[in-house]
């Protein structure tokens, strides 16, 4: 009589596996997206305070952006026009690693957010929006009294 035995990879590979995967996903910070457009690097912090999402838009105009929520969800748009020049009327590229088109991201918002007070502010190409945090998400240190 044979066992039949199945190998299952130890947590390790699996880990392994599962950060591989996304280095590969964040190793390019303008990753195309499945449908053909292309995604920014972006960046997400936090503080007591806040938290803070920035993300390089370069070459992208600030009438090119739209931000919105709804329902917990913020989503940023836009476009990348291609530069067109009348002359020469033909190019021949050799290498051409920029990105144009449209492209939109979308991050769902913990309830901690005071979504009343974000704001959004574009300079030099990076995009940051603030989003302050509900006062009672901020925390709140308890003395301890003895008897």
């Amino acid at each position: 009589m044979s066992t039949l035995t199945r190998k299952v990879p130890s947590p390790r590979v699996a880990d392994d596996v599962f950060s591989s995967y996304l280095r590969r996903m964040f190793d390019d910070p303008f990753t195309l997206a499945s449908n053909g457009s292309w995604m920014p690097a972006v960046e997400v912090s936090e503080t007591n305070e806040v938290m803070v999402l920035t993300a390089e838009l370069p070459g992208i105009e600030e009438k090119a952006l739209k931000i919105t929520i709804d329902n917990n969800v913020l989503t940023i748009a836009g476009e990348k026009e291609q530069e067109l020049t009348d002359s020469p009327p033909a190019k021949n590229y050799y290498l051409s690693e920029r990105f144009y088109g449209a492209f939109q991201r979308s991050f769902a918002l913990p309830r901690t957010v005071d979504m009343d007070h974000i704001t959004a502010s574009f300079d030099k190409g990076i995009l940051t929006v603030t989003l302050p945090k509900l006062p009672q998400a901020k925390g709140k240190v308890i003395a301890v009294t003895g008897r």
